[in-house]
């Protein structure tokens, strides 16, 4: 690597990973603003807590690494056109092609990068991800008593009280009445002037330890016999199902959580579904055209007479005929809409596939962008490369989002749904690139006027 190409290089590393852990920074506060609360409430301990934010990390990872690219070029490139260094190496027969030649080249080894992260990384944390956040949302967060209201969390147990006073690790309640339906034909009713209620979220177990209360026990089958006991203290322990967070293992896994190999195979394998899904749909028809329409299978009668023939042998009985076609018509429906639910599947997964490569590819694209934008900008803060940067990946994600759903609905190719922003992007960034190489204008404003007067002149002439 020359000196050049190192020099400009070392460069872009310190606004690259500043814009990498800005970008990163507000992924994450909106994860954090979104979902904490959620999460706090359930009682988690930090581990978990920690483990699920990094779980989203890599997905943050793979959308702020093209966007930090972008931010790099135009921070960098400003920074070198503020200062006049653009300008020396044009004089010094260096060009702009030349000066971008290896921040490229890096981009494209980023992106080489990101497309095995993609398909390695990403898909088992999504995988993890999905599960932790379905474990965590049948988690209990604690016993939820309210005064006076009867509280059903506890299988085969009631609870109700009617004051409680929170404390840091336990809580004291007081009008305590349980009911215990736990035992088939016995039913037991627990009343206590106040109770200590200590909750362990590692066990999912309550204690309860009342004061000062009876026990009233009534056998159903016998409705004769009645036991009361009365007890200075008492000490329950009872089960609370959610309380412990409990994980879980599944083997299916979401479009995102696959790798385009494993999504590929399942493609291969719904359209030979689908196929056979087609293939018996028009076995059946052409079945039963030909039982009640049989010049169909043979070389149509020339006369008129054997025409009418045949239509008359076909209409012997039209009431079975009526039904049968009905029975077809219901058969073909069905038929028809397994066929588009697979064909969605189909829509769904080449556009995963696509975006695991074309998201990558937008550090090539960023970085053919960023270079012209960062010298026409002539500015290194990060407001004006900010401001700039932010402009353009709304607009490559705003064309990604759509033509991710004109794709599941199958209104344009995966392929050009995922690739149009990569090509757009591309082919201006390489517009500008030259036009910038050459010094010149990016919109020819003095040729379009020069027109526009020749224009003039010849209508005033005519």
């Amino acid at each position: 690597m020359s000196i050049l190409s190192r020099y400009v290089l070392r460069e872009h590393v310190g606004p690259f990973f500043f814009g990498f852990g800005l970008i990163t920074l507000v992924f994450v506060l909106n994860l954090v603003f979104r979902e904490l609360g959620h999460v706090l409430s359930k009682g988690l301990p930090l581990g978990i807590i920690l483990e699920f934010f990094a779980l989203n990390l890599a997905w943050i990872v793979a959308l702020a690494v093209p966007m930090a690219v972008l931010l790099a070029c135009l921070m960098a490139f400003g920074r070198l056109s503020s200062d006049n260094e653009v300008t020396a190496f044009k004089a010094s027969g260096v060009g702009l092609v030349r000066l971008s030649r290896p921040v490229v080249v890096t981009s494209a080894v980023l992106a080489a990068g990101l497309v095995v992260f993609n398909n390695t990384v990403l898909p088992e944390a999504n995988h993890r991800l999905r599960l932790l956040a379905s474990d965590i949302s049948r988690k209990r967060p604690t016993v939820d008593l309210e005064p006076g209201v009867l509280y059903r969390g506890i299988p085969n147990f009631d609870v109700m009280v009617s004051r409680i006073h929170e404390r840091e690790a336990w809580s004291r309640a007081y009008g305590v009445m349980i009911d215990d339906h736990s035992t088939d034909g016995v039913r037991k009713t627990i009343v206590a002037d106040s109770a200590d209620v200590q909750v362990d979220l590692r066990t999912g177990l309550l204690h309860l330890t009342l004061y000062h209360g009876e026990i009233h026990e009534v056998n159903l089958n016998e409705l004769g016999s009645y036991r009361r006991l009365r007890f200075p203290r008492h000490r329950i322990t009872l089960q609370v199902p959610g309380m412990v967070l409990v994980r879980h293992e599944s083997d299916y896994r979401g479009d995102r959580e696959k790798s385009a190999g494993m999504m590929l195979r399942e493609i291969r394998e719904n359209e030979a579904l689908l196929r056979e899904h087609q293939e018996r749909l028009a076995e059946r028809v052409w079945r039963t055209a030909l039982r009640h329409l049989p010049w169909l299978g043979e070389e149509a009668p020339d006369s008129t007479s054997d025409k009418l023939r045949l239509f008359r042998r076909s209409l012997n009985d039209l009431g079975a005929v009526r039904a049968e076609y009905q029975r077809l018509l219901s058969e073909a429906q069905s038929e028809i809409a397994i066929i588009r639910t697979y064909q969605r599947t189909i829509n769904s997964l080449r556009v995963e596939v696509h975006k695991k490569y074309s998201i990558p590819v937008a550090c090539i694209v960023f970085a053919l962008i960023g270079c012209p934008l960062g010298v026409m900008a002539r500015r290194s803060d990060l407001a004006v490369s900010g401001g700039i940067g932010l402009f353009f990946f709304l607009f490559y994600w705003a064309c990604l989002i759509g033509g991710e759903e004109l794709a599941d609905r199958g209104y344009i190719p995966a392929f050009w749904a995922m690739w149009t922003p990569n090509f757009v992007v591309g082919f201006a960034g390489l517009y500008l690139l030259f036009r910038t190489a050459r010094e010149a204008t990016f919109i020819p404003w003095d040729a379009w006027a020069r027109s526009l007067r020749l224009k003039r002149r010849g209508e005033a002439e005519s």
